[in-house]
């Protein structure tokens, strides 16, 4: 009788436990039955996202990409690639832009019953902005000078609907790299600080505004470029920090923006040799050389899907940018990118003769071969593309494209990218991050009758921010009577040809336009210097109008007053009162000029990053010449303190949150790689080439349905106690 007991028992328990199994195979989601249906070769594909930035004829003739090509529509049709990123050579004009995203769309539809590619783009704002007609706003290092979140939430937002109008669905950005190198040739102005809390806050602000559009936002370069002095796209940059230096610094701002919603991660071709010590031959030294971030599973697997708990997707830099093409066989890299949780590699193969579309299709097969046999392991394949298909089922692009209504927004394109209203709001808040740091004697605002103010640029296109705010500040009345304005270039110029330019002026106001630490050793530096000891001598007062990198303001202590603008992004012409099909330009070098004569725009914003003195050779010293958080404005008598030699407090009230701590707090690296294979974000079984991935949920449903069953069984089992 027990026996028989038991046995209907563990009858019950089977029961359920198959009704149970029944709604987790339901659950599969579309982008799972994509991937069950994918050969090795659609998958490998699904991994790339090309560039179509140039075409290149017979003859050698190169020439930008605004239209789609038949190669370029025949790539598409054939392979289901991840997307397609966009450059200022496709974005030519609103309209034309449109079309050829519409066209990319349609090309890619027309290869079978696909999803939607994901397009592209680096509009970060500032520097780097790739719509040719969309505003382009004050940039990074700008809004952080500002440091009012809820400005760099509308700033996105903004960009987020230019890029939505246009059809791009996907925004390289925001950069949240921590800027503490000084000397860092790459990111400067692009990063909003070079203090992680407040570049997690603006980054945050930035994801979610992104978000709010529509956007798929990307955060760059994981795991941090910000301590560098080499340019990633020209070297290989080494970062010799400790997986604790980095969770104190680098990787706070990752953290948060992951909270914050971001969907993917950027990563960076930088080798860190505390974290990662793999070594390579390299191709071009043949010396052993460190793997990089982009190439690392420790960094990817471990650190940013393990410990930080990061389950989206991750895409390289470019591929073809010197740290990676110049120094690894392109196989390998692929190879090792996507073996360390790597899903998307961007510009793999250079896409612009019918040679080059070979060699893609050639590249897909091998790498299709490589997975096959197993020299790529197949389940990081088939993780990688679910990731992607899962990314795209979020953001409707499994919907089938409809162009049918191109019409309508080509001309909604029109009417939203670049706008007058678009770009009057960034010239106010433009002139809100405008940083004063020097101001000796009250030089500004410039407010007596009848003086002359020269203007001296680095390139002649220069003038025109110059002459454009001289042509606002007549406009809205505020050149004082009798105030003459010239702006005038000293390209290519000795200083025997500029002195000339200065005769009679009262003011010179100096554009220092310095992209690297040469910059503050070089001639132009030098000129700067006597400039100011010959208009010092007539009784006239010298003005340094910081463009660039803003470190350059240590340099020109000769100055009686130093305005720093935060981008050196000029105009192609006086905007005038075109609104329309006008090309993008930058606001900050007219906005600091306006400034400069503007007592109502008296300076506000605070430096966001540390300007470090210089020693007797102009190199960076450990000493702060000005601090983050300092700031003048036209009432403040200047201060006269001393360098420091310590790092000071944020003082900006308001916006400074307690740091973010990564958890788990895993402080070892090679605990971090030993995770790689068993990071806990699902758990995925494969078979032949297709894959089942349940997922946490997914176990989370069959361990409450097997309580529920033992729950069953021992109820049961007392229920029988009780009956004896």
């Amino acid at each position: 009788m027990k026996t028989r007991r038991i046995a209907a028992a563990l009858m019950i328990m089977h029961m359920i436990l198959s009704v149970a199994v029944i709604p987790v195979a339901a659950e599969q989601s579309k982008a799972e039955q994509v991937l069950t249906s994918m050969t090795t070769e659609e998958k490998i594909a699904q991994m790339l996202m090309p560039a179509f930035r140039y075409k290149t004829d017979d003859e050698g003739n190169k020439t930008n990409v605004t239209e789609i090509t038949d190669d370029i529509a025949a790539t598409l049709q054939k392979h289901p690639y991840a997307g397609v990123i966009l450059f200022a050579q496709n974005t030519a004009t609103n309209a034309g832009t449109t079309r050829l995203v519409d066209a990319l769309q349609k090309a890619n539809a027309a290869g079978g019953d696909r999803p939607q590619l994901i397009i592209s783009t680096d509009q970060e704002g500032g520097n780097v902005t790739r719509l040719t007609q969309g505003t382009m706003m004050p940039g990074n290092m700008a809004l952080g000078a500002i440091n009012d979140v809820s400005v760099t939430k509308e700033v996105a937002t903004m960009m987020g609907k230019e890029l939505t109008a246009i059809g791009i669905n996907a925004d390289f950005a925001p950069d949240v790299d921590v800027n503490s190198n000084p000397a860092n040739p790459v990111i400067g102005v692009r990063s909003f600080s070079d203090d992680a809390q407040t570049v997690a806050n603006h980054g945050s602000a930035f994801v979610e505004a992104l978000n709010s559009t529509g956007v798929i936002s990307t955060l760059k370069h994981f795991p941090g470029h910000g301590d560098t002095d080499t340019d990633s796209h020209t070297g290989l940059p080494c970062i010799n920090k400790s997986y604790d230096q980095l969770k104190q610094n680098e990787l706070i701002p990752f953290q948060e923006c992951i909270k914050a919603g971001s969907q993917m991660i950027m990563t960076a071709h930088i080798v860190y040799p505390q974290i990662e010590t793999g070594t390579y031959i390299s191709k071009l030294t043949g010396e052993k050389i460190n793997i990089p971030a982009t190439l690392s599973e420790t960094i990817i697997t471990g650190i940013l899907r393990g410990d930080m708990g990061y389950d989206g997707v991750v895409t390289t830099d470019a591929m073809d940018m010197d740290a990676i093409a110049k120094h690894f066989d392109k196989y390998d890299a692929a190879k090792f990118a996507i073996e360390a949780g790597v899903d998307i590699l961007l510009m793999p193969v250079e896409m612009q003769s019918t040679e080059d579309f070979a060699e893609m299709d050639t590249y897909i097969t091998t790498l299709a071969q490589m997975a096959n046999n197993g020299e790529i392991k197949m389940e990081k394949v088939n993780a990688a593309v679910l990731r992607i298909l899962r990314l795209k089922e979020n953001n409707g692009l499994f919907n089938t494209y409809d162009g049918s209504d191109i019409k309508s927004r080509v001309q909604n394109a029109v009417d939203t990218v670049g706008t007058k209203v678009s770009h009057d709001r960034e010239w106010e808040i433009t002139k809100k991050a405008m940083t004063l740091v020097k101001n000796e004697n009250k030089t500004l605002p410039f407010s007596t009758a009848n003086q002359k103010t020269v203007v001296l640029v680095p390139y002649d296109d220069e003038t025109i921010p110059m002459d454009y705010a001289v042509r606002k500040l007549t406009e809205d009345g505020k050149l004082p009577d009798g105030a003459v304005v010239e702006a005038v270039s000293y390209y290519h110029k000795t200083l025997d040809d500029v002195l000339p330019m200065i005769e009679g002026a009262d003011n010179v106001v100096f554009m220092s336009e310095v992209y690297n630490a040469k910059g503050l050793k070089d001639d132009i530096a030098a000129m700067a210097d006597t400039l100011a000891d010959t208009i010092h001598e007539k009784g006239g007062k010298f003005v340094v109008m910081s463009v660039s990198l803003p470190y350059d303001a240590a340099r020109f202590q000769k100055a009686d007053a130093i305005m720093i603008a935060y981008l050196a992004r000029s105009m192609p012409v006086d905007p005038g009162d075109k609104v329309k099909e006008m090309q993008q330009y930058g606001p900050n070098m007219p906005a600091a000029l306006y400034v400069m004569f503007s007592e109502d725009d008296a300076p506000t914003a605070k430096l966001p990053i540390n300007i470090p003195q210089l020693d007797n050779e102009y190199n960076f010293t450990e000493s702060v010449l000005y601090a983050r958080g300092f700031g003048l404005t036209y009432e403040t008598e200047e201060p006269t303190t001393e360098p420091q030699t310590t790092q000071p407090e944020e003082t900006t009230e308001g916006t400074t949150a307690p740091a973010t701590t990564i958890a788990p707090t895993n402080t070892d690296a090679t605990s971090a790689t030993q995770k790689a294979t068993t990071a806990n974000n699902s758990v995925t079984t494969t078979s032949g080439t297709g894959t089942v991935q349940t997922g946490q949920s997914s176990l989370m449903i069959a361990s409450a349905v097997m309580l529920i069953a033992f729950a069953g069984i021992a109820m049961y089992y007392i229920r029988y106690r009780k009956s004896k």
